[in-house]
Order: C-alpha cells, then sequence, then structure tokens
C-alpha cells in the first residue's frame, strides 16, 4: 500500500523511558516523540498527531505552538486531542485562535454503547468547533460483540481483553458486567436476530457512525476476521424505530446541571 493511501496517526504524553523529559507536553518532549516516530515508522510525516491527555506541569500554551511549530515544519499535517476535559479542551482552541495556531481537528475519547457519557458536553463542543470525534473503545473493549453472557465470567485472555483488565481500568469486567449493559446486549441480540447476516459488532458501530459529530471509528481487532467483520458495519442500515431503541436502553443518567438544564434550560 502506498503511503498516500494511509492516514497515520499517533499520540504524545505519556512516559516514553525513566528520564523526567522522557514524559508530558513539553516542547522538548514533543519534539524528541516525533522524531522517534518518524524514524520507528520510516516515514517524513504524521498526517495526525494527538496530545493523549492534559499535562499539568508543562503550559498549554508551550505544547499548542511545539505542534504548530512541527506543522509549519511538515512534520505533523494535523493535531488532534484525546482525553482532555472540556473546559481544557476549549481553553486549547481559544489559544490556538487567538494566536493563529494550528487547532485540534480531532477528538479521540472512549465512545460507545456502553459509554455515553461524553454527550454530556463534548458533542455539542465538537459540532460547535469544527472537531470531528474518533472513538476509541467503540466496542466496549469487546463487551458488545456478543460473545459474553450474563453470569459467566471470562475466564483468560483467550476470551478477550476483558478477562486480562485490571478491576480500575475502564474495560474491566468489573465495569462492564452490570444490569444496564446486559440490557443494551440483549436489545443488539434482538436487532441481529431480525437482521439478515448482521452482527453485533456490526449493530453497535452502525449505532455510533450515526452519532452527531463522529468522523470515524477506531476499532481494535486482533484477526483479519474481526477486521472484515468491523467493516461491513457500513452496510448496516439501522432503522430509526432501531436506532430509538439502542438510544433509550443505553441512555446515560443525566447528573446536574444537565438534569436541571433539561427541565428548565431551554424553556
Amino acid at each position: 500500500m502506498k503511503r498516500d493511501q494511509v492516514v497515520l496517526a499517533t499520540k504524545v504524553r505519556f512516559s516514553m523511558g525513566e528520564g523526567v523529559n522522557d514524559e508530558g507536553l513539553s516542547r522538548y518532549h514533543i519534539h524528541n516523540s516525533v522524531e522517534a516516530s518518524l524514524r520507528r515508522l520510516q516515514t517524513e510525516n504524521i498526517d495526525l498527531l494527538y496530545m493523549h491527555c492534559w499535562d499539568p506541569i508543562s503550559p498549554i500554551e508551550e505544547s499548542l505552538r511545539a505542534f504548530d511549530d512541527l506543522i509549519r515544519q511538515g512534520k505533523v499535517r494535523y493535531i488532534g486531542v484525546s482525553n482532555f476535559k472540556a473546559w481544557q479542551l476549549m481553553k486549547a482552541l481559544g489559544l490556538s485562535d487567538r494566536n493563529s495556531w494550528a487547532k485540534f481537528i480531532a477528538a479521540q475519547y472512549q465512545y460507545s454503547l456502553v459509554e455515553r457519557n461524553i454527550e454530556h458536553e463534548f458533542t455539542d463542543l465538537c459540532l460547535t468547533e469544527g472537531v470531528g470525534i474518533v472513538p476509541w473503545g467503540p466496542l466496549g473493549g469487546g463487551f458488545l460483540t456478543g460473545k459474553y453472557h450474563r453470569g459467566k465470567k471470562p475466564d483468560d485472555s483467550s476470551e478477550g481483553r476483558i478477562a486480562t483488565m485490571a478491576e480500575d481500568t475502564e474495560e474491566s469486567w468489573q465495569n462492564r458486567n452490570i444490569d444496564r449493559n446486559w440490557q443494551i446486549l440483549e436489545t443488539i441480540d434482538d436487532i441481529v436476530r431480525n437482521k439478515e447476516h448482521a452482527s453485533h459488532s456490526q449493530v453497535a458501530l452502525s449505532w455510533l457512525l450515526n452519532q452527531p459529530a463522529i468522523d470515524s471509528v477506531i476499532v481494535g481487532v486482533r484477526t483479519i476476521e474481526q477486521l472484515e467483520d468491523n467493516l461491513l458495519a457500513t452496510d448496516v442500515d439501522l432503522s430509526r424505530d432501531e436506532l430509538a431503541l439502542l438510544n433509550r436502553v443505553s441512555e446515560p443518567a443525566l447528573q446536574y446541571p444537565y438534569r436541571f438544564l433539561q427541565n428548565y434550560g431551554e424553556r
């Protein structure tokens, strides 16, 4: 495959060594990480470079200026953000506007039928600011593939990543094994039974592709068969009623101030 037919994305922020400058979003670490990535990938540029997470030590102005410099040097084409809080993302976008620096064009966040909390803030933010959401964990760490069953905990890695995840991780069995999530899976079961050749993964991914502000989806596959199955999600046409059913069963609980705004904010 030719290089120009591939969208090459990577991230910078977390530790890549034991030194004090081997992590974070300082100019030093950003530039060193990009140079190392270019050598490993044997390419001249990165299509999309993400800030993997907020750095409370390095000034965000320094980080954004370093990203802008990389674009001007031709080493990076576009920049994105991942795991920032909403106010952090908005602050970064404002600083880029003020200083005429390159702006984030993509936002990578966990998003799926079993994890919809970004809808409270990020969907509207990204839509109004022109930032495309690129979800990770679109199948809930494999939970939405249909291979798990209520009351039967997976035993080892042969049953997927969920079996090996520590309890405090986002996609652990402890976080997925709740009644709400089983109801979501049972709803997908019903939809799959009524569709010819559709898989659980395809229905879950199709729902995601129908959500506002979604530009693309990051799938985590281990085999060619899984990749081919996931790609066919674009051929699954969910009806308005099916989308409404999935929305209803997976709707996240509203907390303040969203609960208040739903009741009184738009009157």
